[in-house]
């Protein structure tokens, strides 16, 4: 019987890995250095009104489309509806405030400094659970979502309950490889009632 090394057979199915030697030096994505000063992005929305919330700090280009950072404000009690992304995994390290994040059906409290990773494809929404502004770092990987950000700047709100505005919103999702699931975590205000 002819014996066929550990390796060879691991390799054969696909499972052998090539580590770099120790001390290797690995590439970098990019070979540009990428500056943001406070106040300032790297990619200009053309929302006025969305910028003052969102500044991309580095985008897809900038790192070589290995990940896109983004500073976000968020008023109290606002966040996104509840979605999932099929493409991007997920960090938000909160700056100020306190945040609720809500993954895969479990809650989780985050107050400033603290930080949380959501792998893609399970479903989550977050909201600033506090009574003033708050603003988390968010890093998308891999990158490219300030092209999301910046069509759904163009959009109707994400939290319309209108059906034209909600097919549209869907179908922007879809071509971001994302899905929506649900409402927000907190009520959106009607803002016809807020003006009576």
């Amino acid at each position: 019987m002819t014996e066929i090394s550990r390796r060879n057979l691991l390799t054969a199915f696909g499972v052998a890995y090539a580590a770099p030697p120790f001390g290797a030096e690995l590439k970098p994505t990019s070979q540009r250095v990428a500056v943001a000063k406070p106040g300032e992005g790297r990619f200009k929305f053309t929302s006025q009104q969305f910028s003052q919330l969102t500044t991309c700090k580095v985008t897809s280009e900038d790192s070589g489309g290995a990940c896109s950072i983004f500073e976000l404000g968020a008023p109290p009690r606002f966040g996104p509806p509840r979605h999932v992304h099929h493409r991007e995994d997920e960090w938000y390290y909160v700056l100020t405030g306190d945040f609720l994040f809500e993954v895969g059906g479990q809650q989780y409290s985050l107050a400033t400094g603290a930080s949380i990773w959501l792998p893609r494809d399970i479903p989550h929404c977050w909201a600033n659970s506090g009574i003033v502004n708050g603003k988390v770092i968010l890093l998308c990987e891999p990158g490219g979502f300030e092209r999301f950000f910046e069509e759904a700047s163009q959009m109707p709100p994400l939290t319309s309950q209108n059906p034209t505005d909600l097919q549209k919103l869907h179908a922007l999702h879809a071509k971001y490889g994302m899905d929506l699931l649900g409402p927000p975590l907190f009520p959106v205000p009607n803002t016809e009632t807020m003006h009576q």
